[in-house]
């Protein structure tokens, strides 16, 4: 299947052209594996899945760091390349970035070690940017998630101007002390995370997300998407959801070819 994007190849090549090939993203709120805040950092921690046959999911690291959270909790998250000296510290003074463009992030969890992923947040055509925040929040009613080997928060984007997909992870736990009275409304939001650019999935690499066409950097996340991503309903699974409701699903504008 293949559908059209929305950028001229002239643009494509103009944007290729400006940007870096050896900066990149990471997350690093919350700690995520592989980054200088840890024992195994990697020098390709910032780069898409398969350069240099990096894996998905997560890139195929160790454990990293071990971030505790409340269901119904916001994370901040925020995005890490390498020139950062304190990845706590935003904006990072002086760090240049190399965003492709922008494009579209997804941030996920993942109960099994990997194998399947529901998404909790979104930010289109502005993402990824180190000087910006990127707040989203765990739904309320999420099942607690107690093993920090399988309990994984990760973020996913789809860049606009290379056929690049980037896949990064936190070992996490979730705490919900209200999960014996929610009863049945206890369950995992209901959008699968978008999943491409994957060479162990037998995926051609031909994929482009909408984004803003700028290098450097962008305006940072839109006043709507911000309250979209903070309120934690959009993703949270419902037992009284209305027969044919539609979660809030992602508008990629993609160009995939299998």
């Amino acid at each position: 299947m293949k559908t059209s994007t929305l950028f001229s190849s002239a643009l494509f090549a103009t944007l290729s052209l400006l940007s870096s090939t050896s900066a990149h993203i990471a997350i690093s709120n919350p700690p995520a594996q592989a980054g200088p805040w840890t024992k195994d950092l990697n020098k390709n921690v910032h780069a898409w899945i398969g350069y240099q046959g990096k894996k998905f999911p997560c890139g195929g690291y160790k454990k990293g760091p071990v971030t505790t959270y409340q269901a119904g909790e916001q994370i901040d998250v925020m995005f890490w390349t390498f020139g950062i000296d304190d990845y706590k510290k935003l904006p990072p003074p002086g760090v240049g970035q190399s965003r492709h463009g922008g494009g579209s992030c997804e941030f996920s969890l993942s109960y099994d070690a990997g194998k399947t992923w529901w998404v909790i947040g979104q930010y289109t055509k502005t993402c990824p940017d180190i000087y910006y925040k990127w707040p989203v929040v765990i739904p309320h009613n999420v099942p607690a998630c107690k093993d920090s080997d399988k309990c994984l928060f990760s973020m996913s984007w789809t860049a606009y101007s290379t056929d690049q997909w980037y896949h990064h992870c936190a070992n996490i736990v979730i705490e919900n002390k209200d999960e014996a009275k929610l009863g049945k409304d206890v369950g995992m939001p209901p959008l699968a995370m978008t999943i491409v650019d994957v060479s162990q999935k037998h995926q051609k690499l031909d994929t482009h997300a909408v984004g803003d066409t700028k290098s450097t950097k962008s305006s940072g996340p839109s006043a709507a998407e911000l309250a979209i991503n903070q309120n934690g309903k959009h993703y949270a699974f419902d037992s009284t959801m209305k027969k044919g409701a539609k979660p809030f699903s992602l508008n990629l504008n993609l160009v995939v070819s299998h």
